[in-house]
């Protein structure tokens, strides 16, 4: 029997009604909505004291479980981790010199790279990997989701520890990467005919005909708790909280766990304050951005984030962001504009530049998401959307292991020679030359 301050570790508050749901146990058992409302959106609440924290910040974690106190978890016996979420924060002065030399601003540039998480090395492991755990201790032995590539593939790992069956549906043009990865863990796909939309039609029906809890997207409660001590880690890792946040956007978990993670500590740092959220998509599924364009361009009427496009079947280089129905929209927008922040659309033309630069000047090989993201930081400056004397913080999701045919495009020094007297000494500076007028050009 758990003792009674364990039972009340925390609790789920209805952000439309109120309503308190005591734990994760009878939140299942609701089938992950309010029983008074029919909202799926909780938030996550403890009865713990804060002002431990920053005694907890000093000492060096080896996940994102050092904060287990401010977890949704009541034994620490039930921890599935591979050591994710304990990821440094970089300094980046290539970004700083460039900002300087280009656009005569003294910036900081720092960079959140999630391809040195330790499960998939993707932005999706600390979710799963609290997912994993909270089962184990739940006893939920079925699972599944909708995904177009990340998220399963994390899931898949992570259940696959903890002994739960995970049935994954994925659009038609899922990464093999990702589909042979799935499989290797012995958990269960299904590959759509059609494109994310239809995968998340077909995995509801599956979770309702076989009685299947299924993940409820970007407002997941579990997801949520994760990624928030993304917060906590930038707290103890910096000089200075980030004035900007840049991020590729597929559903918006990340700026929601942000704004959840700030809001926990107001109690113990008052003068916290979200970042201003630039988001990126790219040209082949942007339905945020156009919604954003669109309510900027009439003066942000009232109710404006309830209008947003629907792009059925996205045709997109980067299927990890492919969601052409962003249901999350209506959230994501006013925390945006609340922010000051804004939606910012890349060029897909340019995703391979974007990746050799950083690449080169950083000894960095990113996934496609990656690439998006670094993107947004010059658009950024070309739009003015980065002041003088700010910090920005850019979070880069995977790495080229999670999309080797990404990789594969990247070759660009390769001559093909028929004898020695086709080959010559090179010059490195010769190729950074090319890449940054790559990067410079449009």
């Amino acid at each position: 029997m758990l003792r009674v301050k364990v039972q009340h570790k925390y609790k789920l508050t209805c952000t439309k009604c109120g309503y308190v749901t005591p734990n994760f146990w009878t939140w299942f058992d609701q089938n992950q909505q309010c029983p008074k409302c029919g909202s799926k959106h909780s938030e996550v609440s403890y009865n713990r004291r804060y002002q431990r924290l920053p005694r907890i910040m000093k000492r060096e974690p080896d996940s994102f479980w050092h904060y287990f106190p401010y977890l949704p978890l009541l034994r620490r016996r039930h921890i599935i981790s591979l050591k994710e979420g304990a990821i440094p924060v970089e300094k980046w002065t290539f970004l700083e010199e460039f900002a300087k030399e280009k656009f005569g601003l003294n910036i900081n540039v720092h960079v959140y790279r999630n391809d040195l998480n330790g499960g998939t090395g993707t932005f999706k492991d600390i979710a799963a990997s609290l997912a994993a755990s909270l089962f184990k201790e739940i006893g939920i032995d079925q699972y599944c989701i909708a995904s177009t590539g990340n998220s399963a593939t994390a899931y898949a790992k992570y259940l696959s520890m903890a002994k739960v069956n995970c049935s994954v549906f994925m659009p038609e043009d899922t990464l093999k990467a990702s589909e042979a990865t799935i499989s290797s863990y012995g958990q269960q796909v299904f590959k759509v005919l059609g494109d994310y939309a239809k995968a998340k039609e077909i995995a509801a029906g599956y979770a309702r005909i076989h009685n299947i809890p299924m993940s409820t997207g970007n407002i997941d409660p579990i997801r949520i708790e994760a990624k928030k001590t993304m917060v906590f880690e930038w707290i103890r890792q910096m000089d200075k909280f980030p004035d900007v946040y840049i991020q590729a956007i597929s559903g918006g978990t990340g700026p929601l766990a942000i704004d959840k993670g700030i809001r926990e500590l107001k109690g113990i740092y008052p003068e916290l304050k979200n970042p201003r959220f630039l988001l990126v998509q790219t040209d082949g599924c942007d339905p945020m951005v156009q919604a954003w364009e669109k309510a900027e361009k009439e003066g942000f009427p009232e109710g404006f984030e309830k209008e947003y496009p629907i792009i059925d079947n996205p045709q997109t280089e980067v299927p990890t962001l492919a969601t052409g129905n962003p249901a999350t929209y209506p959230i994501l927008a006013k925390l945006v504009q609340k922010t000051g922040g804004s939606f910012l659309r890349m060029h897909e033309s340019k995703l391979l530049s974007v990746g050799k630069i950083m690449a080169y000047e950083k000894k960095v090989i990113p996934g496609p998401a990656s690439a998006v993201c670094m993107a947004g930081f010059f658009i950024a400056l070309k739009k003015n959307k980065i002041k003088d004397g700010e910090t920005v913080l850019i979070n880069l999701g995977e790495g080229a292991n999670r999309a080797p045919y990404f990789l594969e495009q990247m070759i660009y020094t390769t001559k093909s020679v028929n004898s020695v007297e086709d080959c010559a000494p090179h010059h490195i500076e010769d190729f950074r030359t090319k890449l940054w007028n790559d990067i410079l050009e449009g």
